[in-house]
């Protein structure tokens, strides 16, 4: 629903995501410095993000994903939480389950009239 809301095809996810094309940043990838430990992804052209999800994360996202999707849709594109597009998870005979994230980069194009705007890496404490 987000993605038709964003006009995002699935070909255009496809290509940002391509191994070929993602070859060279999956070397820079790495985990966050954070207490989860999460690893973060960026595509190639910088238009998504890959984050791994905890399995309290998993549950709590899934708990609050109506009212989430409703608050985006209503908001007119208006609200500042950012976009997530998908929940997957990666299944392998050599590792455990991955539950992932695919998420729009928010910092890759956001536009907002008026608006100051600062990072801030948000933590736990």
């Amino acid at each position: 629903m987000l993605l038709d809301l964003d006009n995002i095809l699935f070909e255009q996810i496809q290509e940002s995501l391509s191994v070929f094309e993602n070859r060279h940043n999956m070397f820079e990838a790495g985990e966050s410095q954070g207490k989860s430990g999460s690893f973060f992804f960026y595509s190639h052209d910088k238009r998504f993000i890959l984050k791994t999800l905890l399995v309290d994360e998993k549950a709590t996202l899934l708990k609050i994903l109506d009212a989430y999707i409703v608050h985006i849709v209503n908001s007119k594109n208006k609200s500042l939480l950012v976009r997530i597009y998908g929940l997957f998870t990666i299944k392998s005979n050599y590792f455990s389950n991955l539950d992932v994230i695919l998420m729009e980069n928010i910092s890759r194009n956001l536009q907002i009239e008026n608006v100051r705007l600062f990072t801030f890496d948000l933590k736990g404490s």
